[in-house]
């Protein structure tokens, strides 16, 4: 085992998925230097290890005896791409199918200069003509969201390879070196937000996060929105904030967070998610000493200033499907004038 290319697939109960997935990845063009698939299986109960030893002999599957997360599982496989000095290591949902030349296309944007991290063009699975996500945003407050969702794959399809907020873990390409420099993926996480503060870290070490508009993959995206989600991105936001911004960024951001998180306050009281918030609180406090611990590492390696990590940052929220004027119009405006101000400082 190799190549040029380690292809990282975390499963969980993924039996439904990952025949699709792995037919469709070994159906791909070979690339220069080849592939080789670990796949970490997060200790399913449904057979899908079984299913892939048996069907698929080329995968080296790990088995895990419990369920490490997300960010767990795939540490658990990029750390074994890193110890047999993998160029690449892409990361890839077991709920997705590539098409033919998805690996040299997104690995064409990954030898650009100064290129750290690379995006494959997320298409719906089941609606094919439309988008899901062409690369992730990245608001200065430290939310993170999809602003290119449901928008025909058409408009895409001549666009050059361009820089994004953050890569979704969901098909994230990273270089070697750029984990070598910054580390794995952060598993005091476990899940969500894992793959904005990997690209936060990238970036400030100076590599590009970049979306490859002609490496296709398909997702079969569903969201879920739901109270424990709210407790995992509403602690894992702050951890982010807390580890990566600068302590003098902290301080001016400091009114806005304030502001901002009495606002979270109020809509978690009306959407019955009070408790999920309070616990983020109680976790944040826990994990302070660690918390500050990764930010003494991040900003001793860094090479890069806030100022031009804010270039890639939003002001807005431009979800789709939020239409409510208090967001569009009001927060908006006073999110946006602060930034500028901020930038300016």
């Amino acid at each position: 085992m190799k190549n040029n290319l380690a292809i990282i697939i975390v499963t969980y109960n993924g039996s439904t998925w990952i025949k699709k997935c792995l037919a469709s990845v070994f159906r791909n063009d070979p690339t220069q230097g080849g592939y080789d698939v670990i796949l970490i299986d997060n200790a399913s109960h449904d057979g899908t290890a079984d299913i892939v030893e048996k069907e698929f002999p080329p995968v080296a599957v790990i088995r895990s005896s419990k369920n490490l997360g997300f960010v767990g599982g795939n540490n658990l496989g990029i750390k074994e791409a890193l110890r047999h000095q993998y160029e690449y290591i892409l990361m890839l949902n077991q709920d997705t199918e590539v098409v033919s030349d998805f690996f040299s296309e997104i690995i064409k944007v990954a030898v650009l200069d100064h290129v750290g991290i690379v995006q494959g063009m997320l298409v719906l699975g089941d609606e094919r003509s439309l988008t899901n996500n062409a690369g992730n945003a990245l608001h200065y407050l430290g939310f993170g969201f999809v602003k290119q969702y449901g928008e025909p794959v058409e408009r895409w399809a001549s666009r050059e390879p361009f820089e994004i907020g953050y890569a979704s873990g969901a098909a994230l390409l990273v270089k070697r070196e750029v984990l070598e420099h910054i580390g794995v993926l952060d598993e005091k996480f476990f899940m969500y937000h894992e793959d904005l503060d990997l690209c936060w870290r990238a970036k400030l070490a100076g590599y590009r996060v970049m979306l490859a508009p002609k490496a296709i993959v398909y997702h079969y995206y569903e969201f879920n929105r739901n109270k424990e989600m709210f407790y995992w991105t509403e602690r894992n936001r702050w951890a982010v904030l807390l580890q990566n911004y600068s302590a003098k960024s902290l301080i001016l951001l400091s009114p806005m967070l304030a502001a901002t998180e009495l606002m979270m306050l109020v809509y978690s009281v009306m959407s019955g998610w009070l408790g999920k918030k309070l616990k983020s609180y109680v976790w944040i406090l826990a994990h302070l000493p660690q918390i500050f611990a990764q930010h003494r590492r991040v900003q001793l390696s860094r090479t890069v200033s806030d100022k031009r990590i804010f270039k890639t940052m939003d002001a807005t929220f431009t979800m789709a499907g939020i239409n409510n004027p208090i967001i569009t119009r009001v927060l908006n405006s006073l999110f946006t004038v602060y930034f500028a101000i901020i930038r300016i400082i």
